[in-house]
């Protein structure tokens, strides 16, 4: 059987993800902070509330800026604010 205390949970993709234009993978999510904050961010407080160990970050970019190159998502958000 699985053994439940070696199962974690991942949330996936950090951030933006669902917002690309015309809903085309690895594609650019154009919005405002405070509306990626609004819409995109708030399932991710939730995972980090509820225990997620991992979160992978998006193939997206937001705003023209690839997430896995964005330091104030990642670093400052992620890390900072969240507690990550």
């Amino acid at each position: 059987g699985l053994d439940r205390q070696n199962v974690i949970a991942t949330a996936k993709h950090f951030v933006g993800d669902g917002g690309t234009t015309e809903g085309i993978d690895e594609n650019n999510t154009v919005s405002s902070y405070k509306r990626l904050v609004s819409i995109h961010m708030l399932p991710y407080f939730d995972a980090i509330a509820k225990g997620a160990a991992t979160i992978m970050v998006s193939y997206s970019s937001w705003n023209g800026q690839k997430m896995h190159g964005n330091y104030k998502l990642i670093s400052h958000v992620l890390k900072k604010q969240l507690g990550f």
